[in-house]
């Protein structure tokens, strides 16, 4: 499920050599200054919620 966002952000991070664990500090570390940080985490915990419904329907 690789959209253009998804791509350009594994360019950035491949070009300065980040690794995942790089990359997630400092794209939290963005979230929290623009104040979105917040909406990312409801976001999540909603797709989490989704995944565990889905696996206990199996």
């Amino acid at each position: 499920m690789c959209n253009e966002t998804h791509q350009e952000i594994e360019r950035i991070a491949g070009g300065a050599g980040w690794d995942s664990f790089t990359l997630i500090l400092l794209i939290a570390r963005w979230l929290e200054a623009a104040r979105q940080s917040q909406l990312l985490l409801a976001h999540l915990s909603e797709l989490a919620v989704n995944e565990e419904d889905s696996d206990s329907e199996i």
